[in-house]
């Protein structure tokens, strides 16, 4: 049986949203604007945006 990306990420439960450490994500977030939070992990403004959107809803 094949098991491609998506059954991975569903059933790894180590997983990482947009590949983010959401846990310390968090932290981070708490204290550094967004600028600060996208050098840190690598993304881009848009990127954080919608991780912080993202973890909102849930």
């Amino acid at each position: 049986m094949r098991s491609g990306h998506q059954h991975e990420r569903f059933t790894n439960p180590a997983s990482k949203l947009m590949g983010v450490n959401l846990h310390r994500f968090t932290e981070v977030e708490q204290h550094s604007d967004n600028y600060e939070i996208a050098s840190e992990f690598g993304l881009s403004l848009r990127e954080v945006k919608a991780l912080k959107k993202r973890m909102q809803r849930n």
